[in-house]
């Protein structure tokens, strides 16, 4: 069996600017990174924190853990 190849197929152009243009304009257009991004970022860190240290506390409080570490410290001894 002979392989039959497909028609080659050509792409026009949609646009007059090459990608090379397109990026160069995209880098001289970005925007500069905000100074107060550490701050930003501690904010998050200590919301996460405190969300952390909730969940803790509440896990804690639940019966079925206080007993599974009551358990445990029977076993320790």
């Amino acid at each position: 069996m002979a392989a039959q190849s497909a028609p080659k197929v050509v792409l026009k152009s949609t646009t007059k600017m090459s990608l090379n243009e397109r990026f160069t304009n995209m880098l001289k257009n970005k925007q500069p990174m905000p100074v107060n991004i550490r701050a930003t970022m501690q904010q998050q860190q200590q919301l996460a924190s405190a969300r952390n240290r909730r969940l803790a506390q509440q896990m804690e409080n639940r019966p079925s853990v206080q007993a599974a570490l009551k358990l445990k410290q029977v076993e320790a001894w």
